[in-house]
C-alpha cells in the first residue's frame, strides 16, 4: 500500500471564518444565552437557528472548493 494523505476538515475553520460575517446573529444568540442562565429556564434554539443560517450562507459556496 502507498502512502495515504492525511485529511483535513476545513469546515471548522470555515464556519469560524463565516461566524465573523454574521455580528448581529451572534448578539443575539449571545444576549439570549445570558438570559437563559440568568433566569435558569427556556432555550435560545430561534436565535441559534438564526446564526446556523447565516454562518452556512456563508460556509457553502466555500466548502467544496477545497475537495479532490
Amino acid at each position: 500500500m502507498g502512502s495515504e494523505e492525511e485529511v483535513v476538515d476545513h469546515l471548522p475553520a470555515l464556519k469560524a471564518t463565516c461566524k465573523k460575517h454574521c455580528p448581529a446573529e451572534t448578539k443575539a444568540y449571545d444576549a439570549c444565552t445570558k438570559r437563559i442562565a440568568k433566569l435558569g429556564e427556556g432555550d435560545c434554539e430561534a436565535w441559534y437557528f438564526d446564526l446556523l443560517h447565516c454562518v452556512d450562507h456563508c460556509v457553502a459556496p466555500q466548502a467544496f472548493k477545497n475537495l479532490k
